[in-house]
C-alpha cells in the first residue's frame, strides 16, 4: 500500500493468497493465507518452499514491468519467453518457466485465480498467461510456490504456481512517472501511473491506471557481434546472405566419422537476387551457374553470391506501448460479510520487425494435402526484363522491396470477478464469479502469395528493386495477413476453511473448495497458410471448447508442538480427458524455535493443451521446417515432485532457507523433434522432392529439389520423461546501525543438478550446465547456477540497493546432448567442410569451431554472465518521492551465443541486459 492507505479488517484482504500478517478481530492473533495452502495459520513458514517479492523487493529491482521482475526469479528457468523474441510464434508475448519445464506447466494466478491465456502458443504448442497483461503498479505482491500446486490449484502446476496479488483496498491519491534511456540513447522508456482510492471502515473503492511505452532497439545499433551477421572475426561463420552458412539450423550435424554431415545449400537470397538452374545441369554450387540479377555492392569470392548482412532487420527490443486499469470495490453487507468486485482492461501493443523473405522455400504445410509439403520455386520468365540469361531459370530473392517480414500484436484482456466472503463462527468462506477473456489482434507484412509473385513476374508488372513498381502491385503480392486469435474463461468457485478442535501443537485446520470453469480457445490460422501459399510462414492453428469440474479439500494438523502436518487431495475432471486425482503430503518438524526441518511429496498432472489434440497443425522452421500435428489420443503428462528443506533463524534479523526439489515427468507431449526424426538418415543426395520413414513411429523425413534435407513431420506423442534436480538456498539478513541507518541483505542462489530427458528410443541426455534442450523456446539452455545478491542501505528517507545477478556458463553442444564420434580424446576433430575443424571434449562433445585462418571460436562453454544494478530513493517529504536506477551499471556485454534461434548471436533468455546494455531510469511520485 502506498501512503495513505488505510487497512481494512481482516475480510478485506482474506480473498487474496496473502503471507502478510492480518489481525484475526476474534482471536486477537496474528492469522495468514500463504500460497500453497487454502488454510489461515499463525506461522509463515509452511511446508512448501514460497519465495515471496514483497512490492519493496519490486520497486528495489528497478525493473518496470513483473515480465521482467519474474525473469529474475532463480527458478526462472530453460522454456521462459522474452518479449525480444519478437519472430516466434507467440511473439508479442513473455512467460515464465518454473524449473525449466515449459511456460504449460507454470501455473500463473492473479489473486488466487486463473488467467486467460495468451492467443498465441510458444512453438505453436505450449498455452501460458502473458506477463505482458499484468498491471504493475496494481502489484502488491509476487509469490512463488516450488514445490508445484496441483493437489490446491490446477493440474498444469507441475513446475510450480506464480501467484499474482494485486491491491486488496486503498485510501488516498498517488500520482507518478518513470524515464529510461539505454547508454546508447535508444530503447527510450516512459512510463505514467496514478492510484486513487477512498473508504472508511465499512467500504473501500479504487483504481490505479498505468500507461507506457518503450521504444525499440535495433542490432544495428549495438556493436560487435550484436551488430553483424559476418561472424569470422569471432572464430564462426559469415552469416550474411549470400556467405556460408552454419549449417543447418543454429547446429551442424556430425556423422559417426566426425564429418560434417549437411550438404550446405550455398546459393542465398538477396535484394539483388540471384538465378539458379531450373531443371537438371549443373548445381547450385557451381558458382557458373549462378547470376546476379542486379549489381552489388560486395560479392562473396566463396559463392559468387551479393553478400547482404540482414542485420538492419532484427531486433533486440522490439516497440511496446501498455495501458492498464484495475478496479476494486468492497462493502460489509454486516459485520461478518463482505461483497466485493474486481475489474481490470489490460493492453498491450507489440510492433517489431523481421528479416526480409525468399521468394523460395524448402515445403510448407498444406492443410489441403498434409501428406505432402507444399515447395515454392519462383520461376524467372525467358522474357523478363530483369533477365540477363534469356533462359527460363529460377531464382532468389531477399524481398527488401516489401519491407522486412514485421508483425504487430494487440492484446486486449478484460478481467472482471465479484464475489461474496465472510466468516460463520471460526470458519471463512468465499464465493466467486469470474470472466477472463483475451483477444489479440495479430497482423503481419512483408510476406510473399507465391502464386501472386509468379503471375506480376510472368508479366512482367514487376520488377526487382524497381522503385516505379506500381504500389497495388505490391500490396497484391504481399498482403496484410490478419488473424483475431480468442481464449476465456468463466468461472465459479466456492471456498471453506476453519478449525475443528485443538490439538498438541494448535488448531486442526481443514478447507473445502469447489470450482467448475469453461475454457474456450480459438486461434485460426494467418490467411493463405492453410493452403500453403505464403513463401517462408509457419502454420499454427487450433480451437477448443471445453468444461472442468474439480474440488479439493486439504488438512493442517500441528500433531505435536513440534510437528505439523499436511495433506491435500483434488480432484479434476476435463470434459475432453476425463479426470484425475492428484495429492500432496507435507510435513514440518521444528525442534527448536530457530530450525524447522520440512518435506513435501505431490503429485500432479497436466491435462494437453489446444494446440496438442484434435484438429490443430504447427509448422516453423529452425533452420529446417518442422511440422506437428494434433493428436487427439494424445495423453496427459503426470508428474511426481519431492521437496526436503529447513528453515534456519538463529538471531533476530537472520534467516536461511535451503530446499531440495526433484521432479519427474512422464508421458511428456513432445512435437517434431529433428534430432531425433532424423537419426542416422543422410542429410543429402537423396532423390529430388522425395520422402522416407522417420526414425520415429509415424514421422516422415522431407528431401527437397536438391535431394537435401528439408523438414521432418510428425504427431505429437507421449514419448519422454524428464527428471529435474537441484536446490535453491536463501539467505536473508537486517542490521540495525543507529542512527547510522539500517543494513538489509539477501544471497539467492538456484543449482540445477540434474536435468535429464529420456526418450523412447532407449537414448538419455543429460541437458543441465548445456544449450539444451533444444526445442524448448528459442534454445536458450539449462545453467547449473543462477544467482542473486542484494543489500540496500536505508536511513530516514533516504535508501540504496546494489544487485549482483548471475547466471552460470553452459556446454556449447549439440542439441541431443552427448553426440559422440571416434576421437574422444579432447583433440580437434577434422571435416571436409570449409576447411575448419570442430572441437571435441573429453566426453566425446562436439563444440566448438577452429578456422585455420588463425580465427578460433573458444569452442566448447558460453561464458557466465554477472551484472550489476543500483537503485536509489529519495523522499523529500511527505509528498515527493524520488527514485534512480542503473540497470546493467557497468554495461556487459552479453556472451557470443551463435546457437540460440531467440536473438541474433546472444542469448535473450538469460542475458538480454546485456543486449540492451546499461539502462538508467529515473522516476518520481507524489502522494496527496
Amino acid at each position: 500500500m502506498g501512503a495513505g492507505a488505510a487497512a481494512l479488517p481482516p475480510l478485506a484482504a482474506a480473498q487474496t493468497e496473502a503471507p502478510v500478517a492480518e489481525t484475526d478481530a476474534s482471536a486477537e492473533i496474528e492469522t495468514i493465507v500463504v500460497t500453497g495452502s487454502r488454510i489461515r495459520r499463525t506461522d509463515a513458514e509452511t511446508a512448501s518452499p514460497v519465495q515471496v517479492l514483497t512490492r519493496e523487493d519490486i520497486d528495489r529491482s528497478g525493473k518496470q514491468n513483473i515480465a521482467d521482475v519474474l525473469r529474475s526469479v532463480s527458478a526462472d528457468n530453460q522454456g521462459s519467453l522474452s518479449s525480444a523474441f519478437s519472430g516466434g510464434f507467440a511473439s508479442g508475448a513473455s512467460g515464465v518457466s518454473l524449473r525449466g519445464l515449459g511456460l504449460n506447466s507454470t501455473l500463473v494466478l492473479v489473486n488466487g485465480r486463473r488467467m486467460a491465456t495468451y492467443g498465441l502458443a510458444d512453438d505453436g504448442q505450449r498455452s501460458f498467461v502473458d506477463l505482458n497483461s499484468i498491471p504493475l503498479e496494481a502489484v502488491e505482491r509476487v509469490e512463488v510456490l516450488k514445490d508445484g500446486g496441483s493437489a490446491i490449484y490446477g493440474s498444469d502446476a507441475v513446475g510450480g504456481v506464480v501467484n499474482i496479488i494485486l491491491r486488496s483496498n486503498y485510501q488516498g491519491a498517488q500520482l507518478g512517472g518513470n524515464f529510461g534511456s539505454s547508454y546508447m540513447d535508444d530503447g527510450d522508456y516512459k512510463r505514467f501511473h496514478g492510484s486513487f482510492g477512498t473508504g472508511d471502515e465499512r467500504y473501500n473503492i479504487f483504481a490505479t491506471i498505468e500507461g507506457s511505452t518503450t521504444q525499440a532497439i535495433g542490432n544495428a545499433d549495438r556493436e560487435g557481434y550484436l551488430g553483424t551477421n559476418d561472424l569470422r572475426r569471432y572464430g564462426w561463420y559469415d552469416n550474411r546472405q549470400g556467405g556460408r552458412p552454419a549449417g543447418a539450423g543454429a547446429f551442424t550435424y556430425i556423422d559417426a566419422d566426425g564429418e560434417i554431415a549437411h550438404s550446405p545449400a550455398l546459393l542465398s537470397a538477396t535484394p539483388w537476387g540471384t538465378m539458379r538452374p531450373l531443371v537438371n545441369g549443373a548445381t547450385d554450387r557451381d558458382p557458373s551457374h549462378r547470376i546476379n540479377l542486379k549489381a552489388c555492392p560486395e560479392i562473396s569470392g566463396d559463392t559468387g553470391v551479393c553478400l547482404f548482412d540482414t542485420v538492419g532487420y532484427s531486433q533486440i527490443q522490439p516497440e511496446q506501448d501498455r495501458i492498464n486499469l484495475f478496479s476494486r470495490g468492497s462493502l460489509f453487507l454486516n459485520d461478518e460479510t463482505q461483497a466485493y468486485s474486481e475489474l481490470g482492461w489490460f493492453f498491450a501493443k507489440t510492433q517489431s520487425i523481421g528479416t526480409p523473405g525468399d521468394v523460395i522455400d524448402n515445403g510448407v504445410y498444406n492443410a489441403a494435402d498434409p501428406g505432402n509439403l507444399k515447395v515454392h520455386t519462383t520461376i524467372m520468365p525467358a522474357n523478363h526484363p530483369d533477365n540477363p540469361y534469356g533462359v527460363a531459370r529460377g531464382f532468389r530473392l531477399l524481398t527488401t522491396d516489401f519491407g522486412g517480414r514485421n508483425g504487430e500484436q494487440t492484446s486486449n484482456v478484460i478481467r472482471a470477478i465479484t464475489g461474496v466472503q465472510g466468516k460463520l463462527s471460526d470458519w471463512d468462506w468465499d464465493v466467486g464469479l469470474g470472466y477472463i477473456r483475451s483477444q489479440l489482434d495479430d497482423e503481419h507484412t512483408g510476406y510473399i502469395v507465391a502464386d501472386r509473385l509468379q503471375a506480376h513476374l510472368d508479366d512482367g508488372s514487376y520488377r526487382i528493386m524497381d522503385p516505379s513498381v506500381d504500389r497495388s502491385v505490391l500490396d497484391d503480392i504481399s498482403p496484410t495477413l490478419k488473424r483475431k486469435a480468442k481464449s476465456s474463461i468463466a468461472l465459479v468457485d466456492a471456498k471453506l476453511s476453519g478449525s475443528l478442535f485443538e490439538l498438541p501443537g494448535g488448531d486442526f485446520g481443514l478447507a473445502f473448495g469447489a470450482e467448475a470453469r469453461n475454457e474456450k480457445t480459438d486461434t485460426p490460422p494467418l490467411p493463405f497458410t492453410a493452403t500453403g501459399d505464403i513463401i517462408g510462414l509457419g502454420y499454427s492453428s487450433f480451437k477448443a471448447d471445453r468444461d472442468v469440474v474439480a474440488g479439493y479439500t486439504e488438512i493442517n494438523a500441528p500433531v505435536a508442538r513440534f510437528v505439523e502436518l499436511n495433506a491435500a487431495l483434488r480432484y479434476d475432471h476435463y470434459s475432453d480427458y476425463g479426470h484425475s486425482t492428484t495429492p500432496k503430503v507435507g510435513i514440518k518438524i521444528k525442534p527448536l524455535d530457530e530450525l524447522a526441518l520440512r518435506a513435501t511429496y505431490a503429485e500432479a498432472f497436466r491435462a494437453p493443451g489446444p494446440s496438442e489434440s484434435g484438429n490443430s497443425s504447427t509448422y516453423g522452421f529452425t533452420g529446417i521446417g518442422l511440422l506437428t500435428i494434433g493428436n487427439p489420443d494424445i495423453k496427459p503428462e503426470r508428474a511426481k515432485s519431492y521437496t526436503a528443506g529447513l528453515v534456519f533463524e538463529p538471531v533476530r534479523g537472520t534467516s536461511a532457507t535451503l530446499d531440495y526439489y526433484r521432479i519427474e515427468r512422464r508421458d511428456e507431449i513432445v512435437g517434431a523433434d529433428q534430432a531425433l526424426i532424423i537419426g542416422d538418415a543422410p542429410q543429402s543426395g537423396q532423390t529430388p522432392n522425395s520422402q522416407r520413414p522417420g526414425e520415429l513411429p509415424n514421422s516422415t523425413i522431407y528431401y527437397n529439389e536438391d535431394g537435401d534435407l528439408s523438414a521432418v513431420s510428425a504427431p505429437y506423442v507421449n514419448a519422454n520423461k524428464t527428471t529435474t534436480s537441484g536446490f535453491d538456498f536463501e539467505y536473508r539478513q537486517k542490521l540495525d546501525l543507529g542512527r547510522f541507518g539500517r543494513i538489509s541483505g539477501g544471497f539467492m542462489l538456484t543449482h540445477v543438478i540434474s536435468f535429464e530427458r529420456s526418450f523412447d528410443s532407449g537414448e538419455s541426455f543429460e541437458y543441465a550446465g548445456t544449450h539444451g534442450p533444444y526445442v524448448l523456446s528459442s534454445a536458450g539452455g539449462t545453467p547449473k547456477d543462477r544467482a542473486r545478491l542484494e543489500l540496500t542501505w536505508e536511513r530516514a528517507q533516504v535508501s540504496v540497493t546494489g544487485s549482483v545477478n548471475y547466471v552460470g556458463s553452459m556446454d556449447m553442444i549439440d542439441h541431443k546432448g552427448s553426440q559422440l564420434v571416434d576421437n574422444e580424446d579432447g583433440t580437434w576433430s577434422s571435416d571436409t567442410y570449409e576447411g575448419a575443424y570442430y572441437n571435441v571434449d573429453p566426453d566425446g562433445k562436439v563444440c566448438g569451431v577452429y578456422r585455420p585462418d588463425g580465427s578460433a571460436y573458444s569452442g566448447c562453454s558460453l561464458s557466465s554472465f554477472t551484472t550489476v544494478d543500483l537503485y536509489s530513493k529519495l523522499g523529500v517529504d511527505e509528498h515527493w518521492e524520488f527514485t534512480a536506477s542503473a540497470l546493467n551499471l557497468f554495461n556487459r556485454m552479453a556472451p557470443f551465443d551463435p546457437y540460440t534461434y531467440g536473438g541474433l548471436n546472444y542469448n535473450p533468455s538469460f542475458h538480454q541486459s546485456g543486449a540492451v546494455g546499461r539502462f538508467v531510469t529515473l522516476g518520481l511520485r507524489y502522494t496527496f
